[in-house]
Formats: C-alpha cells, sequence, structure tokens
C-alpha cells in the first residue's frame, strides 16, 4: 500500500474541482510544475462540475446517507507523496486514513480548510476538527482571523494563513457601468436555505413601491429553491423586476452583473461572495447574526458593506431603499473597494501563502 515516497511530489486532495477554484490550482500548478499531483472526484456535497484541467480522477463514495465521503483512487498517491495536503474536513474519511498513516511514516502532511465547524469554534464538533489540525504537520486556513485563533487555541501548532482568493490581481478591478448608471441589486450564489435568497425577495417586496421603476432584483445562482423563488417572483407587483440568470461561472459574464449592481446582497450565510462583491467594487448588504465563513473579515461596516438586523425582511427593505438612495456616492468609491480587496485577496497571494504552507524550501534546506 505504502511503497516509497516519490521525491518532490505534492499530492493536494479535493472533493471536487468547483469553477470558482480552478484558477488557483491553474496557477499553482505553473508555481510548481509537474510536482503536483492534484486529485478530486466529479461531485461532492455541493458540487457537480468538470474540471478543465488535468487531475487524477477519484471516484466519490459517499456513506452513512451522504454524511461521510470516501474517495477510491487516492489513498495510494497521498501516502506516497512527499508532501501531502488533504481537506479539513472531519466527513473525509480519505483525509483521516491519509493523515494517520502518514504520521506513522513520519511523511509531511497539510490539512486545508475552514479552521472552524460552521457553527464557529466553541462547537461541540471541534473536536474532532481540533483532531485533524493535530495530526497534520501544518494547518493553511483562508484568513489571518482563523490563523490568530488557532495559534492562540494551539500556540505550537504550524499555521499559515492563505486568503481565499477568485481572481488574479489583473482581474480585481472595479466593474464600471456602461451608461454610468447602474439598476439592480444582485444576489450571486446557490439558491438554498442557508444563504436565504427568499427574505431578499420579500425584501425587495416590501421596498418596491419606494425604489425608482428602474431598479431591479437579479438572482445569479441556482439551487433547490429556484423554482419556487421564480413562482413567488410573479406577482404583487414583481413582475418583470425580478430576473433569474442561473449558475454563472464566467468572469466577464459575471463583471457585466455587478457593472449593472447597486449592490449585491447576502441575506444569510455568506462566503466567497463577499470577497467577489468588493473585488468588483460593489458593495454588500450583510445579515447580522449569521453563522458567515471568515471571509466576513473583509467587510467593514458603512465603508464597503450596509449591515441589518438578520431574518427582518423589513429591516432588509429599508437597508436597499437606503443604499439606492445613496447609489451615486457607492459608485463614486468602486475604484477604493476593488482596490483593498485587490491588495488583500488575489490568487498570487493566495498561491504564495499556500506554497509556504508546504514548508518545501525548509524540507530542500534540510
Amino acid at each position: 500500500m505504502t511503497g516509497g515516497v516519490v521525491p518532490g511530489s505534492i499530492a493536494v486532495l479535493q472533493t471536487t474541482i468547483p469553477d470558482y477554484r480552478e484558477r488557483f490550482f491553474v496557477a499553482l500548478g505553473e508555481r510548481l510544475g509537474s510536482r503536483l499531483v492534484l486529485l478530486a472526484g466529479d461531485e461532492d456535497w455541493y458540487f457537480e462540475h468538470s474540471p478543465r484541467m488535468p487531475y487524477v480522477h477519484t471516484r466519490n463514495r459517499f456513506v452513512a446517507r451522504r454524511q461521510l465521503l470516501w474517495q477510491s483512487g487516492a489513498l495510494r498517491q497521498l501516502v506516497r507523496a512527499d508532501v501531502a495536503v488533504v481537506g479539513l474536513n472531519p466527513r473525509l474519511l480519505t483525509a483521516w486514513l491519509a493523515l494517520a498513516l502518514r504520521r506513522l511514516l513520519r511523511r509531511r502532511t497539510v490539512v486545508w480548510g475552514h479552521a472552524w465547524p460552521r457553527q464557529g469554534s466553541t462547537s461541540p464538533t471541534d473536536r474532532v476538527r481540533n483532531l485533524m489540525r493535530r495530526l497534520a504537520d501544518t494547518v493553511i486556513v483562508y484568513t489571518e482571523t482563523e490563523a490568530v485563533g488557532v495559534r492562540a487555541a494551539s500556540p505550537r501548532s504550524d499555521v499559515v494563513a492563505a486568503p481565499n482568493a477568485l481572481y488574479p490581481e489583473v482581474d480585481l478591478v472595479p466593474a464600471e457601468p456602461t451608461d454610468g448608471r447602474t439598476g439592480s441589486i444582485v444576489f450571486v450564489g446557490r439558491l438554498t436555505e442557508s444563504k436565504k435568497p427568499g427574505l431578499l425577495l420579500d425584501a425587495f417586496r416590501i421596498a418596491a413601491p419606494e425604489l425608482p421603476a428602474d431598479v431591479r432584483l437579479t438572482y445569479a445562482g441556482d439551487g433547490p429553491l429556484r423554482a419556487e423563488l421564480e413562482a413567488r417572483a410573479t406577482g404583487n407587483g414583481l413582475r418583470g423586476r425580478v430576473t433569474f440568470l442561473g449558475h454563472v461561472s464566467s468572469l466577464d459574464e459575471l463583471r457585466h452583473i455587478y457593472a449593472d449592481a447597486i449592490a449585491s446582497a447576502s441575506p444569510g450565510y455568506g462566503g466567497l461572495s463577499v470577497i467577489q462583491s468588493l473585488g468588483f467594487g460593489v458593495p454588500m448588504l450583510i445579515a447580522r447574526d449569521e453563522p458567515h465563513a471568515p471571509e466576513i473579515e473583509a467587510a467593514t461596516e458603512n465603508h464597503n458593506v450596509v449591515m441589518f438586523e438578520g431574518d427582518r425582511p423589513d429591516a432588509l427593505a429599508d437597508a436597499l431603499v437606503n443604499v439606492v438612495i445613496d447609489r451615486e456616492r457607492w459608485l463614486a468609491r468602486r475604484a477604493e473597494i476593488s482596490a483593498e480587496i485587490r491588495s488583500r485577496y488575489s490568487i498570487e497571494q493566495m498561491v504564495d501563502a499556500f506554497v509556504r504552507g508546504l514548508r518545501i524550501d525548509d524540507r530542500v534546506a534540510a
């Protein structure tokens, strides 16, 4: 099963490679060359996507009512690699076995992902995640806030923050409207319960009588709630003012969507959508007290985002009205908002930090 180490090889296991992560892996491959062995399946809990890049295919086998995942065809490559990187997720059975075997063999292993469960560092399930962190030689997390928290909890841990980025620096520029005017509120992401797209629709219905006729609501995303939302958007004065675009991954299409946006909205759980919106220079309306992903650290209230009381359509409606009233000021600040994200959340910075976390220079020096 184990065999000898493949000198210099770096195996990275992913459940799948969603389209938003392809740019990172392409850039990582350019940095590491033939040393990189990327392992992934075609389906995980949330995405079904066939990457347009070379990778070693694994067969994803879900067990325990899809609560756990075993990836056939990955373990041998993981164990033999000089350095292995696995997901920091207790539901990944292959990651657990790779961590255990490589620890016995004294081979360097890195865990990569969100430091804490979605419920936060105080969640009882963090005890299991903490065991994964302790079995690994290095922990790579997505934000400096997470890195500080892990170091505080485990001072001896080797922790690296690799910013969760979507685009290279050259693409992190303001999305400027072609006619100099913006006209939509946009929701970009999966249409799922945790993201609460229905709350945004309710808020828009409340706000509609006070909004100019040119202001529309645009959903760019797909998911289990789409049919229900489309049905609800056909009446009560909303006909013609709500658009459903489906899943959009093209950078040019997304730039066009954000170019027309007055603001984006995160009525529920928010994550990479925060980085995306601010990267295009578009402010975001964000619900308070939601279990947001660590990327929320990029948000500063009344500077690049507007916060509202969560689970209250009326509060979000007020925020919609106010951001529309103030749309010219927000439009004038796009370059400033985008530049701040470009300075912290580019693909180049993510790759640099990720490679540092591999500690391959240290190994060569040794």
